[in-house]
């Protein structure tokens, strides 16, 4: 017609590993293959957007949960701009970096050996804690503790050993 489009007034249906092309050098297929049951996306030009332009819309990405179910991972949450993991816990591979600031400034990753908090970037690292900041060891043995208070207490075996005061400090044991 005069719209230079076509109508379906019905579903369309493609065969097992037949491709939907879309622009006239391929530039965007969809294929299920039978031998794979898997449903691929492809894009061989420019940038790949998704985009949901409804006042205050959300784009969410679900999977089956395992059970039968159907659960959303996380979604992309048009009220606030942000984007918000709904399953716990959020795995990284080791040696993948979690970077952090424009520049990458602040890194947290895992080597398969060991972890890392690293500030690479312009500035300090500050841990901050509205109540106590505690340290333990993977038993639950406290290590470190920081008051809000003000004090620091230091442990050995989860046994304190050493206190800021505010006239000065506490020892349990020998000073040597």
């Amino acid at each position: 017609g005069s719209e230079a489009q076509n109508r379906f007034s019905r579903h369309v249906k493609i065969s097992d590993d037949l491709f939907l092309r879309i622009g006239t050098g391929n530039d965007f297929t969809i294929t299920h293959s039978s031998s794979s049951s898997d449903t691929t996306l492809t894009n061989n030009t420019g940038n790949l957007n998704i985009q949901n332009l409804a006042d205050d819309g959300d784009i969410y990405f679900k999977s089956d949960n395992g059970s039968g179910g159907v659960t959303t991972y996380f979604f992309i949450d048009g009220s606030d701009s942000s984007t918000r993991f709904t399953v716990n816990p959020l795995k990284f591979s080791d040696n993948i970096e979690l970077q952090i600031g424009s520049s990458a400034d602040l890194k947290i990753y895992h080597d398969g050996s060991n972890s890392y908090i690293s500030e690479v970037g312009t500035g300090d690292l500050i841990i901050s804690a509205d109540n106590d900041l505690t340290f333990k060891d993977g038993s639950g043995n406290l290590m470190a503790n920081m008051n809000a208070s003000n004090s620091v207490e230091l442990y050995f075996g989860n046994s304190k050993k050493f206190e800021t005061t505010s006239t000065g400090v506490d020892v349990t044991g020998n000073f040597d």
